[in-house]
């Protein structure tokens, strides 16, 4: 049961404190006596130019990205089983 109020209560607290402070981040400050202070936007000069990544880098990239999912799964898979085990009768 402890496990379950965990699963509960970690994300509603993780949304609970983005919420304040996504608030708290949007706030304007107010200046006395009406002097109100436009931001400044900066533009950057656009840097050097990157070449695509080649087939094999998108390969390597993706090999790498389902090997860390399977990996996931896996573990996911191994705690799950852990705390659940099967009776063998």
């Amino acid at each position: 049961m402890k496990h379950i109020r965990t699963l509960v209560a970690v994300p509603a607290l993780t949304l609970g404190i983005t919420v304040a402070i996504a608030s708290q981040a949007s706030a304007r400050e107010i200046y006395p006596e009406g002097d109100y202070r436009q931001p400044v936007v900066v533009v950057h000069d656009p840097g050097p130019t990157i070449e695509v990544d080649d087939n094999l880098d998108e390969a390597r990239q993706a090999g790498a990205s389902a090997i860390g999912g399977a990996g996931i799964a896996l573990a996911a898979l191994w705690a799950y089983r852990r705390r659940h085990p099967v009776d063998l009768q």
